[in-house]
Order: C-alpha cells, then sequence, then structure tokens
C-alpha cells in the first residue's frame, strides 16, 4: 500500500522514497524507523530515527500537530506527547498561551487541516514552559502535569435526559476514562476507537441486556444516538419504572 510520493512536496518525496537496491524498477519508503541485524535475515527493531508514533494504528507526527496548534491564535508554543491511559495510547498537547481558550474552539480548528485521529485527547494550557537549570524545555515536568489537563469536551455540554442515557454516560466515561461526557459528545472525537468500542458494546449487553451491532454504532457515535437507536422495539429495552437517577454536576 505505498504511495508514490508526498502529495505537491517534492523534495520531501525525493528524500524518503528510494529506488530498491534490490531492483531499481521498485521503490522502497525510508520509514524511519531504526533496526540491527542481529543475525542473517533477522532484524532487530530498536525503535524511531524520528518523532513519529503510533496511535490506534495510526502512524503520526507530533510535529505537524504542533505546528498547527501555533497556527491557532493566542498559543505560542506547543508539544504534543503520546501518553498511555487505561493501556490505551492518546495525544496530550501542551500549550503555552496567556489566554483563556476554548477547546471545542481549538478542535474545530484543527479539524480543518487534520484527520480526528491527529487531535489531541487531552489539554495543557501553561502560561510559561517548564525550564531546567540550564534554561532547557524540562520535558519531565510536562509529562506530570497531565493531571491538570483538559481533554477534549463538548463545550455545550448536555447531561443525560433518563435512566438510558445515564446509564450509557456511566459506560463511556467508566471506558474512556473522561470526565464529563455529555450525551452529543461524538464517541471518535473524544478518544474512542474501534477497540474501545467492541469494549462498550460488550458492556451495553452486559449491563443492560442488549446487544448493539457494530455497524449502528459508526450512524450514531453519541449517548444520545444511541439511545433513541437502543429505545426503538427492534432492541427490546424497556425504560425501568424507578426514578431517573440524579445528575452529576460538573463546573464547566
Amino acid at each position: 500500500a505505498l504511495a508514490s510520493g508526498y502529495h505537491n512536496q517534492p523534495e520531501m518525496t525525493q528524500e524518503k522514497f528510494k529506488p530498491s537496491f534490490l531492483d531499481e524498477t521498485q521503490t522502497l519508503f525510508r520509514t524511519g524507523d531504526l533496526g540491527k541485524q542481529t543475525a542473517p535475515g533477522i532484524i532487530e527493531f530498536m525503535g524511531r530515527k524520528d518523532n513519529q508514533v503510533k496511535v490506534n494504528g495510526y502512524r503520526i507526527d507530533p510535529g505537524e500537530i504542533e505546528y498547527q496548534l501555533t497556527r491557532y491564535a493566542s498559543i505560542e508554543r506547543a508539544i504534543v506527547f503520546p501518553i498511555q491511559v487505561n493501556n490505551q495510547t492518546q495525544l496530550s498537547a501542551y500549550c503555552q498561551t496567556d489566554k483563556t481558550l476554548e477547546i471545542a474552539e481549538i478542535r474545530e480548528f484543527l479539524a480543518k487541516f487534520l484527520p480526528v485521529y491527529m487531535i489531541p485527547s487531552y489539554f495543557i494550557f501553561l502560561k510559561q514552559f517548564p525550564l531546567t537549570r540550564h534554561g532547557k524545555l524540562d520535558l519531565y515536568s510536562l509529562r506530570e502535569l497531565r493531571e491538570t489537563g483538559k481533554y477534549l469536551v463538548n463545550s455545550n455540554y448536555v447531561a443525560p435526559r433518563n435512566h438510558l442515557e445515564s446509564n450509557l454516560v456511566s459506560i463511556w466515561e467508566k471506558i474512556l476514562s473522561k470526565h464529563p461526557i455529555g450525551i452529543f459528545d461524538n464517541f471518535f472525537e473524544i478518544g474512542g476507537h474501534s477497540l474501545l468500542l467492541s469494549r462498550v458494546v460488550t458492556q451495553v449487553h452486559k449491563e443492560l441486556n442488549v446487544f448493539v451491532k457494530l455497524a449502528d454504532f459508526f450512524k450514531v457515535p453519541t449517548v444520545a444516538g444511541l439511545a433513541t437507536l437502543i429505545s426503538q422495539t427492534q432492541y427490546n429495552y424497556q425504560e425501568p419504572i424507578s426514578a431517573i437517577p440524579p445528575q452529576k454536576s460538573y463546573p464547566m
């Protein structure tokens, strides 16, 4: 599945796409992976020669995201790291700014230039990046600040309106490890992917005795849409008679 080059970037194409040393009619691509030959026919993977990372099967260069972030008004500098949350790799963006920014607006801006899987799940805003005593960027301290970050939340947060939506939100928050999740938040825009989706489907079946098809979930990737789908007679779901549980309130 190798492309023939980078679109409208001949210099980068010349740098990364090289004639094969085995067959000059074929093309090899410089992946940036670093390896060493330990025995004839055996190559041991050592890591990367650049900063590219893999997130949910996608190869990503954090520098591309950092560049787009710095194009956003009031963001002076940006660093993007891959982080591990519940054994899942997600992207965390650290932005240097002295303004109060809306995450939803930043996401909307990034979506104009980047695919969904390259939009960070966490945002940390700092007036000044931490420095070492030698004046260099303190990457270790930046990583430690993740707990203070805000995830990609829809600023128009809407709380669950009934028992079913409340249960679905609870399942999503547990699996995605994010709070709060509104009923109109898109599963795939707040860090969800196909592997986590399988866990959601399994948990919905276990807790609500309802089996939702994966294909249906892709059509309605919000709690509100999923609740409407489940409420249809084909899923045989009955809303409990008990009162709707008190809703959690979150500072916005």
